[in-house]
């Protein structure tokens, strides 16, 4: 079961790849929020109540609730709807992508040692991998500063998965620093997009190097 979580995780990666809608970007970060909740789920049963309070509130309340819910006010105050001007068509993207994650998933393949098993998780390893490889990449092709803010939180999903690979036991206090990090990012960057919409006509990466300082 937990198995199979992961490889829907994975998955959801192509989809982000697939489309350009905004909308379906923030309701597949909903839908990766409760995946990372089913996951923590079976992988730390047994765990201590703190353990399980911080990964619910993590999961289900930030990642899929508070997150989207902000994304979905910036959206309508920008009015943006899709990222069409991406360097690479879409289904290019959703061709590198499935590579991409296809090796993630071979990766597990290569950790045979029951040593090396004991200290990672290969398969949460891979495709975490995958996961933030797929969306650095995402974020050098797309040209809606939107988009890129929401592969940055796809990345940070990435990142708090790969942390489930190397330990037996949930790590509150790292994760707590990557919360707070991901919420102080989110909330300047919502800023950002908003100032810079007010400024021009749309949300082109492009537009970023006509940004000076102010002279009087």
């Amino acid at each position: 079961m937990e198995n199979g979580f992961i490889i829907l995780f994975g998955l959801s990666m192509l989809y982000l790849a697939a489309t350009s809608r905004f909308i379906a970007h923030i309701r597949l970060l909903i839908v990766q929020g409760v995946l990372l909740f089913l996951i923590c789920a079976c992988h730390f049963t047994g765990h201590n109540l703190l353990n399980i309070a911080f990964l619910t509130i993590e999961t289900l309340v930030v990642k899929s609730i508070i997150i989207p819910i902000f994304l979905y006010k910036v959206l309508k105050k920008t009015k943006a709807n899709r990222d069409v001007a991406a360097n690479i068509p879409h289904f290019y993207c959703l061709v590198i992508a499935s590579l991409i994650l296809l090796a993630g998933f071979l990766i597990p393949n290569y950790f045979n040692d029951a040593s090396t098993m004991k200290m990672i998780s290969p398969f949460y390893f891979g495709v975490s991998l995958a996961t933030i490889i797929i969306s650095l990449w995402l974020i050098t092709i797309k040209h809606k500063i939107i988009s890129n803010v929401i592969e940055f939180i796809v990345m940070e999903n990435g990142i708090f998965l790969l942390s489930l690979s190397v330990a037996k036991e949930m790590p509150v206090l790292v994760n707590m620093g990557v919360l707070l990090d991901v919420f102080i990012a989110i909330y300047i960057l919502g800023l950002f997009v908003n100032e810079i919409n007010k400024e021009f006509n749309d949300l082109e990466v492009s537009h970023l190097s006509d940004l000076k300082d102010y002279e009087e």
